[in-house]
């Protein structure tokens, strides 16, 4: 194992094990782990889309509320 990488045990249920050993014997990964590589990669990009969209919700709807208080005499 390289020494850039972590291993990260991990345990699967067995049918979720078999549709990655497809997926491996498809060509569509090398190997079960470029597979939860790809994964964990899906995982983190997605969660920081939804903190993201979070976040400018959050700001939008506090310029909102300013705008109100100003609007109120």
């Amino acid at each position: 194992m390289s020494s850039d990488r972590q291993s990260v045990p991990v345990s699967l249920p067995p049918e979720l094990v078999d549709r990655l050993d497809g997926l491996v014997e498809d060509g569509v990964f090398g190997s079960r782990s470029a597979a939860l590589r790809y994964g964990a990669r899906l995982v983190v990009r997605d969660e920081r889309q939804r903190l993201h969209e979070r976040a400018d919700s959050d700001a939008r709807a506090d310029v909102e509320d300013r705008l109100d208080r100003k609007r109120v005499p």
